[in-house]
């Protein structure tokens, strides 16, 4: 909501083009991020999701911490991406849009942190062993989602 409102001051006087050749140059600069080119560090707040989260449950906690990671309340960033998203949503979206991409960020950690709780470790080996694969996989369908609606405005 925040990005949205905000934005609404920011895209006024950029046409559309220009304000999606800004995600663009956003995009290339976490690409270049996300494939080793350039070294640097996003804003981040690196606290750690208590382990009190769980008090919930296992379908709520994990839903509270999709909650907590979108917002920015907690946890690391392990991905440049949601930079691209915020940065979508802030020159682009309606306020529904914006609602969307939020409910969908944080239903994607929910649903990866509730499939994580039957394997805690196997999760992250599996992750490390095809992070090679898996790295320019989820960029390109990202992309692709970006592309998409690039072409629908």
């Amino acid at each position: 909501m925040v990005l949205v409102l905000f934005g609404s001051l920011v895209r006024a006087p950029l046409p559309w083009w220009a304000r999606w050749a800004l995600v663009g140059a956003v995009l290339v600069l976490v690409a270049l991020k996300e494939f080793g080119v350039v070294a640097m560090r996003f804003p981040e707040n690196r606290r750690l999701v208590p382990e009190g989260v769980f008090r919930l449950g296992r379908h709520l906690g994990p839903l509270q911490f999709g909650i907590e990671m979108g917002t920015g309340a907690r946890t690391y960033l392990p991905s440049g991406l949601p930079y691209v998203a915020a940065t979508a949503v802030l020159l682009t979206a309606s306020l529904p849009q914006a609602l969307l991409v939020g409910a969908g960020f944080g239903l994607g950690r929910a649903l990866m942190t509730t499939a994580n709780l039957n394997h805690p470790d196997d999760w992250h080996l599996a992750w490390t062993r095809h992070a090679a694969l898996l790295t320019p996989l989820l960029a390109g369908a990202f992309l692709v989602s970006l592309l998409g609606a690039v072409h629908a405005t």
